[in-house]
């Protein structure tokens, strides 16, 4: 495959960056992106299921998939927490941030939909 000097020094770069953080974390990214990237549609389904829930006033619904829409936001991280080593601070905090901001922005995206506000 030919690539330029610069998308190859890129490729390179990447490719040696997402190692390192293998072997200093413990953690792949690799498999920390596909984790992100398979709860993409349970996500999305879950607020779905959360605002026709609400709207039909089904607390069962409601429930169950508010438990799944918090497993998908916490399982990239829940997976950095069991196989990482020796995180920097900054990651966490960065951590913190990205669910918190999740959250908040998934509250606000229903409480928007729900009937009645």
């Amino acid at each position: 495959m030919y690539c330029g000097q610069l998308q190859c020094y890129v490729i390179e770069f990447v490719q040696s960056w997402l190692a390192d953080i293998q072997s200093n974390y413990g953690v792949n990214p690799v498999i920390f992106g596909i984790i992100y990237v398979v709860c993409v549609l349970p996500f999305w389904i879950s607020i779905y299921k959360i605002i026709a829930g609400l709207k039909n006033r089904r607390r069962g619904q409601v429930t169950t998939f508010t438990l799944i829409l918090g497993f998908t936001i916490l399982a990239p991280f829940v997976y950095v927490a069991f196989f990482g080593r020796n995180l920097p601070a900054w990651f966490w905090v960065v951590a913190a941030v990205v669910i918190s901001y999740s959250v908040y922005s998934v509250l606000r995206r229903i409480r928007k939909k729900k009937p009645g506000t």
